[in-house]
């Protein structure tokens, strides 16, 4: 059995260790925001497509379909 001296000493090594560790509180917040700036892009290119339903307008259809393609795209990217 280790003494209590031994134990205390083995303790503040692990503490220095941690402490020493980067967090990840830089990547959930790159992240998150990057997950919002998706969202947001997602609705612009699902509202680009609705407008080109009503308007029957083949381009508009198809630009807001690749946008949305293309952001999805950029979340797998980011997940990956």
């Amino acid at each position: 059995m280790s003494t209590h001296e031994e134990a205390v000493a083995d303790i503040k090594k692990a503490k220095s260790v941690l402490e020493a560790t980067p967090t990840s509180k830089k990547f959930l917040t790159h992240t998150s925001v990057s997950m919002i700036k998706s969202g947001v892009r997602i609705a612009a290119g699902l509202a680009l497509a609705g407008g080109g339903w009503l308007e029957m307008n083949p381009y508009l259809q198809a630009a807001g379909g690749l946008l949305v393609v293309a952001e999805i795209l950029g979340i797998i990217e980011e997940l990956v």
